[in-house]
Parts: structure tokens; sequence; C-alpha cells
């Protein structure tokens, strides 16, 4: 009658429809859920704006508290979160600029709340074009969502975590210890 092969064949490719239908019950179940989360973002020490000769370029140090709560964001099928915190400025050269200062990625709920003061940036503010001076800055705190199975959702909370500060128009060295 069938010989084994063909048995075989037959369990393998049931079981690879049947996981095929619950991986897609669970990205269409969980791709109309939203969660809620709470940021909020200060700036907490302003440390530098300074003209660095050996880029030509300029650059700009601060501190940032952020408080985020992203536990409502994590469902069934999320395997991870990338968050980071992007500031975007507008200068004469580029109508839109934007650089990531700092990222973490957070893999269990558990890790979900952010809590961070007086953190320094990962990574530096600097301009090639020298127009920071004097520029109004957005800071966002912005999230992936990075699914089990299923689409991904891309950048999560840019409208709503928008802190803003304003660069001062000369060059600012505060001392160390400040």
């Amino acid at each position: 009658m069938y010989n084994i092969f063909v048995r075989a064949n037959a369990v393998f490719f049931y079981w690879t429809t049947v996981i095929f239908f619950l991986s897609m019950g669970c990205s269409i179940s969980s791709f109309f859920f939203d969660g809620n989360p709470t940021v909020s973002m200060t700036l907490n020490k302003f440390e530098e704006l300074s003209y660095v000769p050996s880029y030509n370029a300029e650059n700009v140090l601060f501190s940032l508290d952020v408080d985020a709560d992203l536990t409502t964001l994590f469902n069934w099928n999320v395997k991870q979160l990338f968050v980071w915190v992007a500031a975007e400025y507008k200068t004469r050269t580029y109508e839109k600029n934007q650089v990531i200062l700092w990222d973490t990625i957070i893999e269990d709920v558990d890790e979900a709340h952010i809590f961070l003061k007086d953190e320094k940036l990962k990574y530096e503010l600097t301009s090639f074009e020298r127009e920071l001076r004097n520029r109004e800055i957005n800071l966002t705190l912005s999230w992936d969502i990075m699914p089990v199975v299923g689409v991904l959702k891309m950048q999560g909370g840019r409208d709503t975590n928008v802190h803003q500060i304003n660069l001062p128009q000369k060059y600012v060295k505060l001392p160390q210890n400040y």
C-alpha cells in the first residue's frame, strides 16, 4: 500500500500546515493589540556645545532622565523591543536631521520599565555642517516591536514622547565636576 516515506511525508506536511495556521492566528490576534506605555523624558544636565577642530564639527553632550514603562507593549507575540532616543532638528543645509543618541534592546517584560537617572549619551550628537548653535532639538523616545511571528511594528511613540531643548548661541563647556 503506502510505504514509510509517503506516510512520513503526510505527517510532516500535516503538522507544517497546523503550525502555519496557528502562527497566522497568533500574528493576527496580536496585530490589533495596542499597548499604552507611559514615558517621561527630561534634560538632566547640559554639559557641552563645542567646536572640535580635528573633526571640523560641532559636538553636543548632555545627560537625560528617562522614566518609561513599556510593559504594556508586551503580549504573547512580542519577542523583543528595540528602544531608542533620537534627536531631530532642522538646519539651513538639511530640512530634517535625525541622530540616535541612546538605544537598548528589551527582551523580557521584567526589563521593560526603563528608569535612567543622569544617563550620558551613548552616541554623540555631532554636526559636520556646524549648525547646532541656537537650534531647537526635539528628543523622542521611540520603539520597534519585534514579534515572534508576523509583521514588525515600527517606530511607536514618535508623536507622543517628544521633549524639546534649545541649544545655546555660544560654545559652552562646563567643568568636569559640575
